[in-house]
């Protein structure tokens, strides 16, 4: 393994680039991987969990069993933690014997299946948070050497570089969007991937009081325990892509008021690759006071964009909070058919992805 000044430049170069455009993260990993003699790379948070994992291709089949298998709950490697905040770095011969390899259920059950057993972790600081860099190897290839963990260190800083820089660029994102919310005046908040409030509309902070308010960083319903435990599912549902009970948890929360029409919220996630799982936002939170929302004008859309009625349909149930398969559904179309409109509802509204899209829906109500 030969990490140089030239490679490791040139990891640099395709991290910051990944930054900017997250399509390019795969081209990252895969350079890193090549580097340091890996099958692929994962990064890891340290704190929690998160939404599927930014990582290499080549370990799909290895990280789709670490959430639904429970392996993360019972990952050996967290016996290297704590040398991994001293030193930012850890092998598997820091906190595993031979013996320990051979008998403990995460290596023989788990990583053996898939032919991987060795790995090393870098520390990745983003913010507040805390990541570890896993470098996957199989069976074959072997563990890290002290010539490699020498090699390993001088990626630490270009990894530390490029997280911060993507850090930095989801705080841009996370005012722009709150800046958009606060010009269409909708009730909304912004979540990060534990579920925790990063941002509240102001239009949504006129809302706090008895019936709805922020503690300890988490929207709760105080009158309302019951309530409160269907909205933290109902978020953990948007935050992950396989949630337990799809139907009972997407179903929108509703806040009961006394001599009040209720609210009713609905958390639709913003889906991330790459290095923008380091920038902190992951899900918009919009409530609905049906005391002083109107309906959606469908004969505004189809003249203002140009669209179908079908495509005006399709706009009027996603407002309304139902995912694209629950659309298909009430509006009797499969699922391919669904997502063709939506494309062509994207051209013709000019936007990119279904939260930009409802934010320009948002101004067709009477908020």
């Amino acid at each position: 393994m030969d990490l140089d000044d030239e490679t490791l430049q040139d990891i640099e170069d395709s991290l910051v680039t990944s930054a900017l455009q997250s399509h390019d993260w795969d081209k990252a990993v895969a350079r890193i991987a090549t580097a340091t003699d890996a099958r692929g790379v994962v990064a890891i948070p340290l704190k929690g969990r998160v939404p599927g994992l930014p990582m290499s291709a080549s370990l799909d089949a290895l990280a789709d069993g670490y959430f639904r298998g429970g392996w993360s709950k019972n990952d050996y490697r967290v016996r290297g933690v704590p040398k991994l905040l001293r030193t930012g770095l850890f092998v598997d011969q820091d906190y595993a014997t031979p013996d320990a390899m051979r008998s403990e259920p995460f290596y023989a059950d788990y990583l053996h299946s898939h032919g991987f057993q060795w790995s090393a972790g870098l520390m990745v600081q983003a913010g507040d948070d805390a990541w570890v860099m896993m470098m996957q190897r199989t069976i074959q290839q072997g563990p890290y050497t002290l010539d490699d963990q020498i090699a390993l260190r001088r990626l630490i800083a270009p990894l530390n570089r490029a997280a911060q820089l993507a850090h930095s660029l989801g705080e841009a994102r996370l005012t722009g969007i709150a800046d958009a919310l606060e010009t269409v005046r909708s009730p909304s908040l912004l979540l990060d991937r534990t579920g925790r409030v990063l941002r509240a509309s102001s239009s949504a902070e006129r809302l706090f009081g008895p019936d709805l308010n922020v503690r300890m960083g988490e929207l709760v319903i105080p009158s309302d325990a019951q309530a409160t435990a269907r909205l933290r599912a109902h978020v953990a549902a948007a935050l992950w892509s396989d949630p337990q009970d799809v139907s009972l948890s997407r179903a929108p929360v509703v806040v009961r008021r006394v001599a009040k029409r209720p609210l009713t919220l609905r958390a639709q996630p913003l889906r991330k690759a790459g290095l923008e799982y380091f920038d902190g936002c992951r899900a918009i939170l919009t409530i609905t006071d049906l005391n002083e929302s109107g309906d959606l004008d469908a004969d505004v859309l189809k003249t203002s964009y140009g669209l179908t009625p079908r495509e005006a349909e399709l706009c009027h149930t996603l407002l309304a909070g139902h995912s694209t398969g629950e659309c298909a559904d009430r509006l009797g179309m499969s699922i391919h058919t669904t997502r063709t409109h939506l494309k062509k509802i994207f051209v013709k509204t000019d936007t990119g992805s279904q939260t930009e899209l409802m934010i320009v829906l948002s101004r067709h109500f009477g908020l």
